[in-house]
């Protein structure tokens, strides 16, 4: 039977590997940048006194609760200060040089950025600032980072950096949770259940990104993308849940979001969608992941040529090497599956060691 809060504590709080956390910081990094530098090319329309807020008008749209500081200095140099203020914390916080101070100071710098301006914002900005307030208060410079790298100096070691689990799962609820409210939503009206949602996606000329209303000539077409997305969403809101479905939901979430890509100009909407997904990932997954988008065996020599020029013929290999005995951490003990600490002694080193005493 299963203890209910001994289950909870192991779900949020058993250790786990840092790495898929650090390299959400860093790809989150990479594209907060982008997503600064697509904003500053209407810098002056969209933030200064000179285009469309002038005045007040930012303070009246985004109310008494959404502060910023460029509510009230709007001027071109104050401006861009505070866009250089927060794109070098955003480069800082990537490379993960003082990571959480440089992560506060990201998140204040976009909220001020954002609440400046919530006339052209979209899901994105505001997904944006989410991971950013997951990123501020997590551990996410434990690993793939300069203080990481400093740390492991001083203690002398290269071990595994392991962290509680509580932010990684602060991030896979917020997936889950856009994903449920996205498919919920969607059945409030009548076009995504009649099939016929994306007909008016496609033909309008306002959003698109590739001209693709040629496909609204196809009805039975149209029929099929509109309810395939919404089963994708479906699944991805519930099924993304369960271990063995996994794999297969985020690839469905992969093609759901290249779609939009394709469709609709909402820049890094999908792009921190899929950010997001590497939260889902146990430390082995991570690591085939990695083998996976390794470039660097493009250029390495094969191990028996490399043996060949490293080790010459002549020098005689000794009839007995000890074996090491290794340590493969993959997670905390609470958590199912592969998420186990594993401690496993060479069975050569045994055999050597009874072959020894003989």
């Amino acid at each position: 039977m299963i203890h209910p809060i001994r289950a909870w504590n192991g779900f949020f709080f058993g250790l786990t590997s840092a790495r898929p956390l650090g390299a959400i910081r860093i790809v989150f990094g990479l594209l907060a940048l982008a997503n600064l530098a697509f904003t500053a090319v209407d810098l002056d329309y969209w933030f200064t006194e000179n285009g469309l807020l002038v005045g007040a008008d930012s303070r009246n749209i985004a109310g008494p609760l959404q502060h910023s500081p460029l509510q009230y200095f709007q001027d071109q140099t104050s401006v861009r200060v505070a866009f250089a203020f927060t794109a070098t914390a955003a480069a800082l916080m990537t490379i993960g040089w003082r990571t959480k101070l440089m992560s506060i100071l990201f998140y204040l710098g976009m909220l001020s950025i954002h609440n400046r301006n919530l006339v052209s914002s979209s899901g994105a900005d505001v997904l944006l600032l989410t991971f950013a307030f997951n990123l501020m208060i997590s551990p996410c410079g434990a690993a793939y980072s300069v203080d990481a790298w400093l740390a492991s100096r001083r203690r002398g070691t290269l071990a595994e950096p392991l962290i509680l689990a509580w932010s990684l799962r602060l991030i896979q609820i917020q997936i889950g949770v856009v994903y449920t409210l996205a498919a919920i939503l969607k059945l409030g009206g009548n076009l995504w259940l009649n099939g016929t949602a994306l007909h008016y996606v496609l033909a309008n000329t306002e959003v698109y990104r590739f001209d693709l209303g040629f496909l609204t000539r196809y009805p039975i077409l149209i029929n099929l993308m509109t309810y395939s997305a919404l089963a994708m969403e479906f699944a991805l809101a519930f099924l993304i849940w369960f271990r063995a479905a996994r794999p297969t939901v985020l690839i469905l979430g992969l093609m759901l979001h290249t779609g939009i890509l394709i469709t609709i100009n909402i820049p890094i909407f999908g792009e921190l969608m899929w950010t997001g997904y590497l939260a889902f990932l146990t430390p082995p997954e991570f690591n085939a992941l990695l083998r996976a988008v390794d470039v660097r065996r493009l250029f390495r020599r094969p191990t028996s040529e490399a043996a060949a020029v490293d080790e010459p013929a002549e020098v005689a290999t000794p009839a007995f090497r000890p074996a090491s005995i290794f340590v493969r951490l993959d997670g905390p003990a609470a958590l199912a599956g592969p998420h186990r600490i594993d401690v496993a002694a060479s069975r050569a080193f045994e055999d050597a060691r009874l072959g020894m005493a003989d």
